[in-house]
């Protein structure tokens, strides 16, 4: 990569690399564009990228143009298997301008490099080519600028993953605080329904046990009134009853079952019979 042509091609791939940045695509083809572009500056056959998994601690692999490029693949590091997870561990890039034939088939040069910000080891990016010593020093350095702002597209898709992740936590929670502000409203009325309840029926029952009392007395003191009369005392005394049983049920009212009023109307009343029985409580809105 020399001359000013080679140069204006540099600028334009860290260009097209940080317009990635404020990509809206998602992270795993965020990370193959990235390579893509990095593989047709480079005019290299293949390229990897692995990254490093924020739980475990090692390298993963996350994108790949053309074929997988790993040296090693057998061998276990701290980081992970393969030369990468060396290279990671180790923190400085690797030229290998020519393989030797038995250490890999596909590849006769091989460059790695790795990504860091700052002080944070964000992965490891391998290129490969079938042609040896078609990697310059010159090739490297310009790789490490460039791994520079794939560290960063990383941390940023990484950072966007996360903030993702605790908004639906916070819309979940906002979701979970609403149902139980609901609850509570419900639970409110419910308990203000149950103290108007009592109320009613220890208002109502007082004066309506003297009136079902008197009524039964006279009409036990008096069989000879007129069956006109004592008919009309008797049902009196039967609606008086009712009211009794009526304020029975609103004394035992477990939840609140609502039914409609009139028929082809809105209005709604409470189902006395079904809310003195023992069920899930129900919205009373």
């Amino acid at each position: 990569m020399t001359g000013s042509s080679d140069i204006i091609k540099d600028i334009r791939l860290l260009y097209e690399i940080s317009l990635l940045l404020r990509s809206d695509a998602r992270p795993e083809e965020i990370f193959k564009n990235a390579l893509k572009k990095v593989k047709d500056a480079v005019g290299c056959s293949s390229a990897s990228l692995f990254v490093t998994d924020v739980k475990s601690g090692r390298l993963e692999e996350v994108a790949t143009v053309g074929k997988r490029v790993e040296l090693i693949e057998s061998i276990d590091f701290d980081l992970g298997t393969g030369f990468s997870a060396w290279v990671a561990k180790q923190r400085r890039s690797v030229l290998i301008p020519n393989l030797r034939e038995n250490r890999h088939k596909h590849f006769s040069s091989f460059v790695s490099t790795p990504l860091i910000s700052g002080e944070t080891l964000i992965g490891v990016m391998n290129l490969g080519h079938s042609k040896p010593d078609a990697f310059s020093e010159e090739d490297l350095q310009f790789l490490e600028i460039i791994a520079e702002q794939l560290a960063l597209l990383i941390e940023r898709t990484r950072f966007e993953k996360e903030l993702i992740a605790k908004n639906h936590k916070l819309l979940d929670a906002q979701d979970e605080i609403k149902k139980q502000q609901g609850q509570l409203i419900d639970m409110e009325r419910f308990q203000a329904l149950a103290q108007m309840a009592a109320s009613i029926n220890h208002e109502i029952n007082n004066p309506l046990t003297t009136v079902i009392g008197n009524l039964e007395l006279l009409l036990m003191t008096k069989p000879d009134m007129d069956k006109m009369i004592a008919q009309k005392l008797n049902t009196v005394l039967q609606e008086a009853r009712r009211i009794a049983e009526i304020t029975q049920k609103l004394r035992n009212i477990k939840r609140v079952v609502l039914d409609n009023y009139l028929e082809n109307t809105d209005e709604k009343m409470v189902d006395l019979e079904s809310s003195s029985k023992t069920e899930e409580p129900e919205n009373l809105s």
